[in-house]
């Protein structure tokens, strides 16, 4: 996610989405949080519970929802950036 993206928002946004990911279970509900930092922004940790049995079939649809639903909701793509600072004496 990018830094410059609402944070709070995409994650709300997650959470309704992956819920509606068939076979995702309902309890205990999708987990979306701040795993680390790093130079592009925040880092999600995305956990949607499903049995074993259709565990794939969730970790896919789960990518690809995360990907539609964020882009689709105009969230930047993470972008590797760098401020420089240039002092000319």
């Amino acid at each position: 996610m990018s830094g410059a993206a609402d944070h709070a928002a995409a994650m709300a946004l997650l959470k309704e989405k992956i819920g509606l990911v068939p076979n995702v279970l309902a309890t205990p509900p999708v987990e979306v949080e701040i795993l680390e930092f790093n130079l592009v922004g925040p880092v999600l940790a995305v956990r949607p519970y499903c049995h074993n049995d259709h565990y794939w079939q969730v970790y896919f649809d789960t990518n690809r929802t995360i990907r539609e639903a964020l882009g689709a909701a105009g969230f930047p793509a993470p972008m590797p950036a760098q401020v420089v600072f240039v002092n000319q004496q």
